[in-house]
């Protein structure tokens, strides 16, 4: 059955709300391949063994998005929704190589020295495979039905700015950690204990504001995701503010990893299905057109090169629920069709 059929057109306006160990890839291939499940509409059963599947083709990484209701409007907030943080857990648990992690982590939710020791446990539990992705905030349907302040666009980035430090501080190798900012204190404290990976996990900001998400990759973060309304030629432009942060506060080395979202909807065997998509979803948010991939396989590949050409080296593929026998005939195809066309108009 036709993934667009099941899940219908209105999975197209979510796009509007909206590693590195031991990798299998073709020798030419300059950049890698995650996949990301959301956690709505779904069963720890389902992700599990969709988990499993991109452990066996070989992907590098695979990610949960980080929500406590369902995101209209492909999906409705009384939908289920998983945790991200206990699920992460539980998969890094059995998935003995990919790279895990959150994209993104709301930042409002938690505390950011709580955050910096779960992250922390999940990259013991997974023998030092952890990425920690994170983003300010924006469902202000999550803050208003479980009481957590929202704020304005300003102060949420002010917040991610402070967690960043936090987070850097705490696992820094310090043995005690004092911070004093306008939202979090730290007094004397220790962490214990350390991380695997050293000198620390990956830190990725998720996120598209120019002036004020961006330049916080340049400042502290290891990489930066592109959101799904980043266009090519937007995912260009927000490198350049990044380096140019970078520069600006004498930071050396600069980050390198820049990876963009792509959400895949159905492969369906018929030319200018992918088109077809893409004009629905542009009546809705002509930004996100570019970050969907449906069509045929040769439409797919092309979405994909057009990101990577544009600077991304690292593609992460959502796939949306429920993870079903759909679902792991997409993961093959990428892996086994769609992947070798992108290298093979590379080259």
């Amino acid at each position: 059955m036709s993934r667009m059929s099941k899940c219908g057109l209105g999975v197209l306006v979510v796009l509007v709300a909206s590693a590195w160990a031991a990798p299998v890839h073709a020798e030419n291939r300059d950049f890698k391949v995650g996949i990301m499940t959301a956690l709505d509409r779904t069963t720890w059963d389902e992700v599990r063994r969709v988990w499993a599947k991109v452990e066996e083709l070989g992907f590098d990484s695979a990610w949960v998005n980080d929500h406590l209701l369902g995101v209209p409007p492909g999906a409705s907030t009384d939908d289920p929704q998983l945790e991200g943080w206990t699920t992460l857990a539980a998969l890094a648990a059995v998935t003995p190589r990919i790279e895990v992690g959150t994209l993104v982590t709301g930042n409002t939710y938690r505390n950011p020295a709580l955050l910096a020791k779960m992250a922390t446990t999940v990259d013991r539990i997974s023998g030092g495979r952890l990425a920690l992705g994170i983003g300010a905030g924006w469902f202000e349907a999550e803050h208003e039905a479980y009481g957590f302040e929202f704020g304005t666009a300003r102060e949420r980035a002010e917040r991610l700015d402070e967690t960043l430090q936090v987070i850097s501080k705490l696992w820094s190798g310090e043995d005690e950690v004092n911070f004093e900012g306008k939202y979090f204190t730290l007094k004397d404290a220790p962490f214990s204990p350390p991380n695997v990976q050293t000198p620390r996990p990956p830190l990725i900001v998720g996120g598209q504001g120019k002036k004020w998400i961006v330049p916080l990759v340049g400042r502290y973060a290891d990489g930066w995701n592109a959101s799904v309304r980043v266009t090519p030629e937007g995912f260009e432009e927000r490198v350049d503010i990044i380096n140019a942060e970078c520069a600006k506060v004498a930071r050396d080395p600069c980050p390198t990893r820049f990876s963009k979202m792509l959400v895949l909807l159905d492969m369906p065997a018929i030319p200018g299905t992918g088109a077809i998509v893409r004009l629905g979803a542009r009546l809705f948010d002509g930004d996100s057109a570019s970050s969907i991939l449906a069509g045929t396989k040769s439409d797919i590949a092309d979405g994909i090169r057009a990101y990577v050409d544009a600077g991304a080296n690292e593609i992460l593929i959502m796939l949306m629920p429920p993870y079903d026998d759909d679902s792991i005939e997409l993961l093959e195809s990428i892996k086994n069709d769609i992947l070798p066309l992108v290298d093979e108009e590379r080259d």
